[in-house]
């Protein structure tokens, strides 16, 4: 951690607060859930968020490797050492921990508030919820430095605005297969068949079934949403790119062919308008910590970290 113009925190700091929330919501969720039904939602958390993170990482729209040279160990994929603790491929455990110690409180809250209520209207109690967080956690992180974005779009306060809609959306479908597989112990009726073919029985009412097979049942709906998630995730996040672009030329993101690289910063391509952030403006770059350009940072007007 070091002062200059603004309090920087370092992402493994960040890491350890991460770890010991994560203990704390542990803790109290089994209070209040239960040891079974806590631990379902947090290994279905992290098989749910690890997939959609890695798989938005390898699309290009955000990275976690940026800043290795920063830390002054090299600047290479491997060679540097990207700030956080543990990689699960190419995602930051502790980033995965943290969706769960905000996701299961605003479960919990939602299910308090409308006990009877049908649980999609739940879901987005929840998601919404979830969303005001992030608001107030995701500019943190950029300012810090502990991610950064690599896609062109909308953007609020560095953050951009697919960000939020994809926070909602990851919490809305998962609240809601959690609800109706673990709490209500019922089914969805287009996943019906294709689990009839799977589990070889019927998955319409899990009323009688062992605690062992819930968590087996919820972990394949948990697969089988992840690209319902993804899929309504781009079709309303293309909503607000219809409005304009308030950034053009993003960071190279560090697997190939992305679209920095198809329209560098020098090419504006048509209808986009260039965004010049100011020198004082936190979320500007303004270089490396130990002297050297990190690479593939390009030197743009409008370049600004995630």
């Amino acid at each position: 951690m070091w002062v200059g113009s603004h309090l920087r925190i370092e992402s493994w700091m960040a890491e350890i607060l991460f770890y010991g929330f994560f203990i704390l919501v542990l803790w109290q969720g089994r209070k209040v859930l239960g040891r079974e039904r806590t631990s379902l939602f947090l290994w279905g958390s992290l098989l749910w968020t690890l997939t959609v993170e890695n798989l938005m990482v390898l699309n290009g729209a955000y990275d976690y490797f940026a800043y290795a040279d920063y830390y002054c160990a090299g600047g290479s994929l491997i060679g540097g050492f990207s700030g956080w603790a543990c990689m699960v491929l190419f995602v930051p455990l502790s980033i995965s921990l943290g969706w769960f110690i905000f996701s299961l409180p605003a479960f919990i809250i939602a299910d308090r508030l409308l006990p009877r209520s049908n649980i999609w209207l739940k879901a987005t109690v929840a998601a919404v919820m979830l969303v005001s967080l992030d608001l107030l956690m995701d500019p943190i992180s950029v300012v810090n430095e502990w991610w950064r974005w690599t896609v062109p779009g909308y953007y609020l306060r560095g953050v951009s605005i697919g960000n939020y809609i994809g926070w909602f959306f990851m919490l809305f479908f998962f609240a809601a297969i959690y609800e109706r597989t673990v709490i209500e112990r019922g089914s969805f009726a287009w996943l019906r068949p294709l689990e009839k073919i799977f589990f070889r029985r019927s998955t319409s009412d899990l009323k009688k079934e062992s605690n062992q097979g819930v968590g087996r049942i919820f972990y394949f709906r948990t697969v089988a949403f992840i690209p319902v998630m993804v899929i309504t995730t781009i079709l309303v996040a293309t909503i607000p790119k219809q409005i304009g672009y308030n950034r053009y030329a993003p960071f190279h993101n560090v697997f190939p062919k992305k679209y920095d690289q198809l329209f560098p910063a020098s090419a504006k391509p048509a209808g986009l308008g260039a965004v010049v952030l100011a020198d004082d403006d936190p979320r500007r770059v303004k270089g490396p910590r130990c002297g050297t350009t990190p690479v593939g940072t390009p030197q743009s007007p409008a370049g600004e970290g995630r």
